[in-house]
């Protein structure tokens, strides 16, 4: 920096010195901007008061439930011959069976909360589904003089049945009128009942009014102990009559319009559910589900129904809940289909789970209380019934090694020449009698059992906060190492089971690829699916993964068995024995022939 540059910053430096001095406030500005600032102090703490006292005078008012005038005329106006019944102190009568306790609120005549008395959330607190802060469950209509009536908004008055199990809850009106909803349990179930009765209401109601507007709302309490996965798992399912139950996409906000008669409707989580049922069908309805981005709640679900309303003397509508968990035996014992919110897997894989894995847990269920045990049972059971499979793939693979070096003769004398080198290899394959595909098929019939058991354990009710060994709950992952933050595509935990998945997976795959003989490529890709693998189950139930560690076992302990048993040499002996047998075609290959023939072709001169 030269001389001229260092003194024109000095200038500037010494102006803007002056330019604050002078510029600076004096001492009377100073003092009169502090008697400003403590003014407008002292006017927000007296305006803070005066809020605080007007808040406070507002609550003694409500609390001492003393309407003014003015208040009364309000109401008057806006509920008309229903004002007086707006007027009331909110009070809870509970009834009771071995499955469920159930508190019923006489503000709206509903039901407030409901707890399932033999289940647990995660955390050991009550397991409580329904909470009455967090839902609504009302109906409205329009009167005669324009008024829109809610029964969010009565006080009904609660008659307890002597038995305790039920309770009747009634808006009396004058002249024999009024509304009563009756709930009552359903022998021990789950199932509660529930009972609208509209008595001399049609001298009220507007007479162009047909449905009543049933609004059913509920934010979706945490029971488990992921929160992603519930979430993941919660949605609305619903039921045509005589069709098979559809649900609402469970990753995203969805609002759908049910234009035609619904028979249920249910609010489905992981495990459990609640379900309204019509015992004949709920007209139409608007239903609803948001994600909760605040994390407090699972997710927040709604169902605007349409129930119909023909102005006669006497209305009834009936209508069951049920509060319980997501049980299929105990589903589909309902016999309304209420089983499908219960994913079992479509296709085959639905039928594996429904014919065997479901029949399985439930049979051995009964006598073991350790579903570690039963896990293990039915890998006995699904790899005995698998075991000629392996067999006929061992066999299959232990040709094709076997035949090996004349392949590869035959490809160092044909590589150039793909269609030689496929006719040459096909001409060995048939004389051998080896099938190429005789290791693949039987691996693929295997399949639909390893992903029906992928949709089954995430779902199993049966294995909800069971333990086993390191594992608190078989639905659940198991943790034996909780990292305190978050790695990406894996997790902020380790979970054993998959590990020892993982490896068992690898072990399989190095001596599968032994005896195959796979290089190259196919080689690096086949240990590194198992990796992949370990981010992938890391966050699954531990009950799925370690079934799939033991399938793992038994299939490694099944292949050197097998393996016992086939001599190479003896098989070599064997292949070289029905190579001079005559060929025997198949009918698909016979029939193959004959169509290759009719177009101009002759295999029999190709393969020569």
């Amino acid at each position: 920096m030269d001389r001229n540059s260092i003194i024109g910053l000095g200038l500037i430096f010494v102006i803007l010195i002056s330019f604050a001095y002078l510029n600076q406030p004096s001492q009377a500005e100073i003092d009169a901007a502090k008697r400003r600032q403590d003014s407008l102090t002292l006017v927000r703490i007296q305006n803070d008061s005066i809020a605080a006292t007007m808040a406070m005078a507002e609550k003694k008012v409500a609390e001492a439930a003393i309407p003014t005038q003015a208040d009364s005329a309000a109401k008057q106006n806006a509920f008309g011959t229903f004002a007086s019944y707006t007027e009331g102190k909110e009070q809870m009568t509970t009834i009771e069976n071995e499955e469920l306790k159930v508190d019923v609120t006489n503000k709206g005549g509903r039901i407030f909360k409901v707890e399932l008395k033999k289940y647990k959330r995660a955390d050991g607190s009550p397991l409580v589904l329904v909470d009455g802060v967090d839902n609504e469950f009302s109906y409205g209509f329009a009167t005669r003089d324009a008024k829109a009536i809610s029964t969010k908004d009565l006080y009904f008055t609660p008659a307890l049945a002597a038995d305790g199990k039920s309770v009747t809850m009634k808006v009396n009106l004058a002249d024999g009128q009024y509304i009563e909803h009756k709930v009552s349990f359903n022998a021990s179930t789950n199932l509660v009942d529930f009972k609208i009765n509209l008595v001399g209401m049609e001298s009220l109601i507007a007479p162009n009014y047909n449905i009543l507007d049933l609004s059913w709302k509920q934010n979706i309490l945490q029971q488990e102990k992921t929160h992603d996965a519930e979430e993941k798992t919660s949605t609305i399912y619903y039921r045509y009559p005589n069709e098979d139950a559809e649900f609402l996409a469970e990753t995203k906000d969805v609002k759908e319009d049910l234009k035609t008669p619904i028979q249920w409707i249910s609010f489905k989580q992981q495990y459990f559910n609640t379900a309204l049922i019509s015992a004949k069908t709920f007209d139409k309805a608007l239903v609803e589900t948001k994600l909760d981005q605040g994390k407090k709640f699972v997710k927040f679900a709604s169902a605007n129904i349409e129930l119909p309303y023909n102005h006669s003397k006497n209305e009834e509508f009936s209508m069951q809940f049920y509060f319980g968990p997501n049980h299929y035996k105990t589903l589909k014992a309902l016999n309304i289909g209420l089983e499908k919110v219960v994913p079992m897997g479509w296709g085959i894989f639905g039928w594996v789970n429904k014919l065997l894995t479901v029949n399985v847990f439930y049979f051995l269920g009964q006598y073991l209380g350790n579903f570690g045990i039963v896990i293990l049972l039915l890998t006995v059971i699904v790899k005995t019934l698998l075991f000629p499979l392996v067999y006929r793939s061992y066999l299959s693979s232990a040709k094709m090694r076997v035949l090996k070096p004349e392949i590869d003769e035959i490809k160092e004398k044909y590589g150039n020449d793909m269609a030689k080198l496929q006719q040459e290899n096909m001409k060995i394959y048939r004389k051998a009698g080896v099938n190429p595909m005789g290791g693949c098929l039987p691996m693929l019939l295997q399949m639909p059992i390893l992903i029906a058991m992928f949709q089954f354990f995430p779902s199993a009710f049966e294995l909800r906060q069971k333990a086993f060994l390191w594992s608190s709950d078989l639905s659940s992952y198991d943790s034996i190492l909780n990292f305190g933050f978050n790695i990406p595509f894996y997790g902020d935990h380790v979970s054993l089971f998959t590990l020892l998945m993982t490896v068992s997976t690898l072990v399989y795959t190095m001596y599968n690829n032994q005896m195959t003989g796979v290089t190259g490529q196919m080689k690096v890709i086949s240990y590194l699916m198992p990796v992949m693998f370990l981010g992938f189950f890391n966050n699954y139930a531990s009950g799925l993964t370690y079934y799939y560690f033991l399938s793992n076992l038994f299939t490694i302990g099944q292949q050197l068995l097998i393996r016992q048993f086939v001599d190479d040499k003896a098989l070599h002996k064997q292949i070289q024995e029905n190579k001079k047998k005559p060929v025997t075609k198949s009918r698909l290959q016979s029939k193959l022939e004959d169509m290759a023939k009719k177009r101009g072709f002759d295999p029999d001169k190709l393969s020569k």
